[in-house]
């Protein structure tokens, strides 16, 4: 056999593999903690799976199980990390003050204003190189598919009225954890953990005071129903819920499902940011209407001042903490900073 018959022999073998690749179908299992029939889903998880089967043609298939049903939101990343489901949507919250403590940046008072920013922000900084890749995600074998940050979290949806700073001392606020955590404390109010689904009779009761969350959820899982009051005008930090799939999963993957998964993620997270942006503001119109009857205050800019000083040493105070165990929040905070607007 001569060298170009080797040669073109070889190429033709390549030409087959590469082919083989092309062609080749993936199915993937994709499970949240979300209902299927809300806006987050409806914007974020379906433009996902949609755009990615526009992308490889229908080649790359997603099994949807929604509301938990591929297993329990704070049980999500290790199942993501065993391969006991391939992809599941990570509430951030759950993992800010153990696994993943960087999403604490998510989390800081009055530094993120628009969906979109932060959202751009958390993937110049999670992407591969990025500074919470390689200190998060690559030690605990993730990559991050799709960002879904949420607007800025308050006291949405209130049995008790809030019109000055003071009012929220004392307040049982419901918050997403980690930094939020203190913020709450540092604002005197008494912060509480419970799971989204509890927040309803939580309300009722008088487990809490108050839900710290976006207003088109207040809107959507009925929230209004038991809270009369809420307040706007400054972000107390947010939460995000990201689509993480094992590094290990990740690769196995041809190369062409890898570029579509990103791509699908990517246009997924601009989508949700998105109307997310603009559903927020509606949200907040609509429910002080009299179909809704809520009151809705809006902080003064003396109010604002006086908020950004009683919580300025939240993110001083979660930085050196993290410092002390040899994560680099400072560095980290400095990356996601200079990745917003200026």
């Amino acid at each position: 056999m001569t060298a170009k018959t080797t040669g073109l022999l070889a190429a033709g073998l390549l030409a087959a593999t590469a082919t083989g690749a092309m062609s080749q179908e993936v199915k993937l299992r994709l499970g949240t903690f979300l209902p299927a029939s809300v806006n987050g889903t409806i914007h974020g998880t379906q433009v996902f799976i949609d755009e990615l089967s526009k992308l490889t043609e229908g080649r790359a298939e997603i099994e949807f199980y929604p509301a938990e049903q591929a297993g329990k939101s704070r049980e999500a990343l290790e199942l993501v990390r065993v391969g006991a489901i391939d992809i599941y949507e990570l509430g951030t919250g759950y993992y800010s003050s153990s696994d993943v403590p960087l999403w604490g940046l998510l989390e800081a008072p009055n530094l993120v204003q628009k969906v979109c920013d932060g959202t751009r922000a958390m993937r110049a900084v999670g992407d591969p190189g990025g500074i919470v890749w390689q200190t998060q995600y690559e030690p605990l074998g993730i990559r991050i598919l799709s960002y879904y940050v949420y607007p800025a979290y308050g006291p949405s949806a209130s049995n008790k009225q809030i019109t000055e700073v003071s009012d929220l001392e004392g307040l049982k606020l419901r918050n997403a954890g980690g930094m939020m955590e203190r913020t709450v404390s540092a604002l005197g109010g008494v912060p509480v953990g419970i799971t989204g689904p509890e927040v309803v009779q939580a309300l009722q009761r008088g487990t809490i005071d108050s839900w710290m969350g976006a207003y088109s959820s207040v809107r959507d899982y009925d929230y209004w129903r038991d809270a009369d009051y809420g307040v706007t005008g400054f972000s107390l930090g947010t939460p995000g819920i990201f689509a993480a799939i094992s590094e290990r999963k990740f690769q196995s993957l041809p190369e062409d499902i890898q570029t579509a998964l990103v791509e699908a993620g990517k246009a997924a997270e601009e989508s949700f940011c998105a109307f997310m942006e603009e559903d927020e503001a509606k949200a907040i119109e609509e429910l002080q209407t009299d179909d809704y009857g809520m009151e809705i205050y809006t902080w003064t800019p003396e109010q604002v001042e006086e908020l950004s000083s009683v919580t300025s040493g939240v993110v001083d105070a979660w930085v050196a903490d993290l410092e002390k165990r040899r994560i680099p929040a400072g560095d980290a905070l400095e990356a996601y900073k200079a990745a917003l607007p200026q």
